[in-house]
């Protein structure tokens, strides 16, 4: 989820409206419906706020409650707005035929993920026929200094971005060979740049390999990725080198094609 509260409320922001979109960000995949009292714990507010807050959200049908239990879940505008984005931006429409492509060649699981909060969110992904396959995890998020997408994106960005980036969200150790250290992290983002595609070599998830290259935007930004990701097991070395390449082909061409259209949008990259 994106942690509003980790960054510093400055002078011109209105403390009513971050402590609602608190609220909001507190609903993902895995947690899409809650209580006030399981919000107000998680907030660290007055039951009184949360509640007047709910109520505010709901009347403006950002948030829905279940008449049965009472739990409160996210509301049709935010799915208007979302549908918004995505017709915006063009990244999800032009993506998914290359992604499908991608998916088709390696017959592994495919990702688009965007840099959002100083995290990765999945848009959309194509999982793997076999039955044994990684997640597909769309309209979830990952760290960035584990993950392929997050790598291929880190990789883009000046040193000092990347640096602030590891200070707000923390270099979380998951499996024993997880990057922990800034300069760690900086020296494998180099070789990033140097061969074209990101490694993922079981630093997030044990058992999970992952490959993945940057999407340049218009005006040549990289704000987006793409991998392709499987378990370990089914991969040589040889495999995962070919499926670098198969990935850095795909962003290109995703890249040409956001290049290629008309009313180009703004880069999406978002740091904080």
């Amino acid at each position: 989820m994106v942690n509003l509260k980790s960054a510093v409320l400055n002078n011109y922001e209105v403390g009513a409206v971050r402590k609602a979109l608190e609220i909001l960000c507190q609903f993902n995949v895995r947690t899409p419906s809650l209580t006030v009292s399981e919000l107000s714990r998680r907030l660290e507010m007055p039951k009184s706020t949360t509640h007047n807050l709910l109520r505010t959200l709901q009347a403006l049908d950002f948030l829905q409650q279940a008449p049965a239990d009472k739990r409160y879940s996210l509301g049709p505008r935010v799915f208007e707005l979302g549908l918004l984005f995505s017709h915006h931006t063009r990244l999800v429409s032009l993506a998914l035929p290359h992604l499908r492509r991608l998916a088709d060649q390696t017959r592994e699981t495919v990702k688009l993920g965007i840099l959002s909060g100083g995290e990765v969110l999945i848009l959309a992904a194509q999982e793997s026929p076999y039955q044994l396959h990684t997640r597909g995890d769309e309209g979830m998020r990952a760290p960035c200094h584990c993950t392929g997408l997050g790598k291929a994106i880190l990789s883009t960005l000046p040193a000092g971005e990347v640096g602030r980036i590891a200070a707000a969200r923390g270099l979380r150790r998951f499996t024993p060979h997880t990057h922990t250290s800034l300069r760690r992290l900086e020296r494998d983002l180099v070789l990033v740049r140097e061969r074209g595609y990101a490694l993922d070599l079981e630093e997030h998830e044990a058992g999970v390999t992952c490959v993945a290259a940057g999407i340049a935007g218009p005006g040549h930004a990289i704000y987006a990725a793409l991998s392709v990701s499987a378990p370990s097991s089914r991969l040589t070395d040889e495999q995962t080198a070919v499926y670098g390449k198969l990935a850095a082909q795909s962003a290109r061409a995703i890249s040409a094609a956001l290049n290629n259209s008309s009313g180009a949008a703004p880069p999406l990259r978002s740091h904080r």
